[in-house]
């Protein structure tokens, strides 16, 4: 590998500024031999050490008349990952503003299964899809996850620190991922929690999700941190993924079909949830910003 110049882009998802929301770098290989050499991407992924770097690779299969498809893989600097909304959103805005700017849809190819973005109208507007006041918003379709309830009592010594007497609510864990889902009474303690991500690490869990009901007038359903040590990202800024169960979640405890989510880490981001229960899928709304592009040489 390395051979020849690859094409990258550093892209801020969920985030309408640069230097928010997460940032994720993005690959376009030229050949799905490329794509095959995982300690490389391993070790590319390492050198952005950003919590997600994605590898896309076009499949040249597709019959000219079909929506475009890439073959789309995700590594934090540690390990590849079998889902991750924030890097899909990057490659999505990624080839929405450079190889497939005329096209409005694109599929990728994943140990997910099959995933779509679209270009979308901004949320809560009408007009040309993606272009509010220039602004390009993309949906993603994903698979929606569900949660299980947890022992309290067995769970919840195993972070005194990082709870720090906080008013807990209940315990679920996530059912495809087994991430803990810590419900706190308000946004504030969520966003006030300062992790010990030596506690976080020993959990019998990926990763722990903490959540709250957003703030009265806030325009937002809710808050949520989510903490990963174990993948080498200790908070990770805005994840996509985790609001494949979220989104039930809050829905469910709500009463609505339509959320709109804030992550509350210090960079921050928003994303718009839409439950399709009747497909068992989340749409997951957002926008992003490119903040710089290069090549590959090594």
């Amino acid at each position: 590998m390395g051979k020849k110049a690859i094409q990258y882009a550093v892209v801020d998802a969920f985030a309408a500024e640069p230097f928010k929301g997460n940032p994720a770098a993005v690959c376009l290989l030229e050949d799905e031999g490329a794509a095959a050499d995982e300690r490389w991407m391993q070790s590319v992924a390492a050198e952005f050490n950003l919590s997600e770097t994605a590898f896309l690779v076009r499949d040249s299969s597709r019959p000219a008349a079909a929506a475009p498809r890439f073959h789309l893989r995700w590594f934090t600097p540690v390990t590849e990952v079998d889902l991750c909304g924030h890097a899909t959103l990057a490659s999505a805005h990624f080839l929405f503003t450079t190889v497939l700017a005329d096209h409005g849809m694109v599929e990728f190819m994943t140990r997910s299964g099959i995933l779509t973005a679209k270009k979308v109208t901004a949320p809560g507007t009408t007009g040309v899809p993606g272009d509010e006041q220039g602004k390009l918003f993309i949906e993603l379709d994903f698979p929606m996850d569900n949660f299980v309830g947890c022992n309290t009592a067995d769970d919840m010594p195993l972070i005194p620190e990082t709870l720090n007497s906080a008013s807990l609510v209940s315990v679920h864990k996530s059912k495809a991922d087994g991430d803990l889902i810590v419900e706190l009474s308000s946004a504030k303690e969520v966003a006030d929690i300062v992790p010990s991500i030596d506690e976080i690490n020993f959990l019998d869990s990926r990763g722990l999700i903490v959540t709250g009901p957003a703030p009265a007038g806030s325009g937002y359903d809710f808050f949520t941190r989510f903490f990963c040590p174990k993948f080498g990202i200790d908070e990770d800024p805005v994840t996509g993924s985790i609001h494949c169960v979220l989104a039930p979640y809050w829905g469910r405890k709500l009463g609505k079909q339509k959320l709109t989510a804030y992550q509350a880490s210090p960079r921050g981001g928003t994303l718009y949830l839409e439950l399709d229960d009747p497909n068992g899928r989340v749409q997951i709304k957002g926008e992003a910003v490119t903040v710089m592009d290069g090549t590959l040489l090594a």
